[in-house]
């Protein structure tokens, strides 16, 4: 059975969206006129007020002018309507130019559309407005006599008469507009009525009953849910005995993987073998040659008399001696395991070992160290230790580096350790596979531990490009005293 969605979706995804279309174009042109209407209206009713002021205008600027040539009216009244004359006059003026000029700007830009009926009686009072200009203007440094005083009165009233032809013509024209936008308004409703009738019929109503006939089909389908639950029986059946085959795999899987942990902890135990060589020859070399020396000059020592020439000398070279034995003794000490490291912590050690490659050599070693505690756990600390300690010997002995940087960043509960130089590099392919390399021992000491501590271990190396360690340690946070059988250190 074909689903709801689909069904639907193939039948009358067509007729729904034109129906929406429909409605929302209508909507919007709807919206769209109705918005042009209110700006038009709205020019129109200012300047029909603009209309109606310039027949203010004139009655006032009538006024002022017979005012200003009556001689029963004072000086300081003169001189009042003197001052209120310009601001009238030029009002009136602009006003009028822009009415018929259809360029209406001021407070701001407003839509003027003469009609030639308007036209018309602008042309017919234009000649009635040049000369009430002239006598207006005439008036205003006392010069009239009493005929241009007839004169403003009579073409006064001819302009109040012109002047409300036009603004009656103007709420005329202003009506009528309003007039034809509520009929298509009128005939949008209509349209979007009927669309959303027609969308009721011919969409919605199909609708539901396709819906009524699915609800039908689910309701008859009990037999084949009934059939649907016996197969999932079956099925449950079929995977549970998948799942004893995984639980068999996963026990030989837990068992590989629990040889391939012997594997490493013995390859572990060779390095440390190895290690422990390297510090026999380091004692025997150093220390016990030294002790030789020492025993030697002191035999030769005492063969002497105090007052002898070489007294002194054999005296001055047995103490050095013995400060150098001590040193070297020291440093096989510090080697062995470091007592800052299990009092103070990573970054002391670290300072201890960058400063000694730097003094016994001409390599430059950066050390970038940050955590969010001071301490990690002690298992956790010395096995960062030794796998930075493994990886600059490889360094010192075979890279020969002009610089090693060293990081450390604590982020999210585990630790990122780098370990990087500008040596001569290698191919990791061609090292791994020669057993005998001592490089390959090393890099194989420093996997081991990273697997046992569960971290992750990568290596990036080529001829000439030097070599970059990077390793992840996640920080087991219950191992706070440093204990891990797992792990030797």
């Amino acid at each position: 059975m074909a689903t709801l969605d689909k069904t639907v979706g193939q039948r009358l995804k067509v007729q729904y969206i034109f129906a929406l279309l429909v409605v929302a174009s209508l909507t919007i042109l709807g919206q769209i006129i109705i918005q042009s209407t209110l700006s038009s209206s709205l020019d129109d009713s200012h300047v029909i007020n603009i209309a109606g002021r310039q027949r203010m205008l004139s009655q006032r600027l009538t006024k002022i002018s017979l005012i200003l040539n009556d001689p029963t009216v004072s000086a300081e009244q003169k001189n009042i309507y003197l001052k209120i004359f310009p601001s009238a006059y030029n009002l009136w003026k602009e006003s009028h130019e822009a009415l018929k000029n259809n360029k209406l700007e001021k407070p701001r830009k407003y839509n003027v559309t003469n009609s030639r009926e308007i036209a018309k009686l602008y042309q017919s009072i234009e000649p009635v407005f040049t000369k009430l200009l002239a006598l207006f203007k005439q008036a205003s440094i006392n010069s009239l006599n009493d005929k241009s005083k007839t004169e403003i009165l009579e073409n006064e009233r001819l302009y109040l008469e012109l002047m409300e032809k036009i603004v009656f013509t103007y709420d005329a024209e202003a009506t009528k507009r309003v007039d034809s936008v509520k009929s298509f308004e009128l005939i949008l409703l209509f349209l979007t009525l009927g669309t959303l009738l027609v969308e009721a019929f011919m969409i919605f109503s199909p609708l539901v009953n396709y819906v009524k006939e699915v609800i039908a089909r689910l309701t008859s389908s009990e037999s084949q849910l009934q059939e649907t639950n016996d197969q999932l029986r079956f099925s449950n059946r079929m995977l549970f005995q998948a799942q004893e085959k995984l639980e068999k795999a996963s026990r030989e899987k837990y068992e590989a993987k629990l040889e391939e942990e012997k594997t490493r902890s013995a390859s572990l135990l060779e390095g440390q073998e190895e290690e422990r060589k390297r510090m026999s020859r380091e004692m025997h070399d150093g220390v016990g040659q030294m002790l030789t020396g020492i025993k030697l000059a002191a035999s030769k020592l005492k063969s002497l008399e105090a007052s002898h020439p070489k007294f002194e000398s054999t005296l001055s070279s047995l103490h050095d001696l013995i400060n150098e034995t001590i040193e070297a003794t020291r440093i096989v000490s510090f080697n062995l395991m470091p007592p800052v490291l299990a009092d103070f912590g990573l970054e002391p050690v670290l300072t201890i070992l960058k400063n000694s490659i730097e003094k016994s050599t001409k390599i430059k070693v950066k050390l970038e160290i940050k955590l969010i505690n001071e301490r990690l756990s002690q298992s956790l600390e010395i096995n960062i230790y030794r796998i930075i300690q493994e990886a600059t010997n490889n360094t010192l002995k075979h890279a020969k580096a002009k610089n090693i940087i060293i990081r450390i960043l604590e982020k999210d509960s585990i630790v990122f350790v780098e370990i990087s130089d500008d040596g001569l590099g290698f191919d990791p392919n061609h090292i791994f596979y020669k057993k005998q390399s001592l490089i390959h021992n090393g890099v194989t000491n420093i996997k081991t531990r990273c697997e046992l501590l569960q971290g992750s271990f990568k290596l990036t190396s080529a001829p000439k490009e030097g070599t970059n360690i990077f390793i992840k340690l996640p920080i087991d946070n219950s191992d706070q005293n440093g204990e891990n059988k797992n792990i030797v250190s």
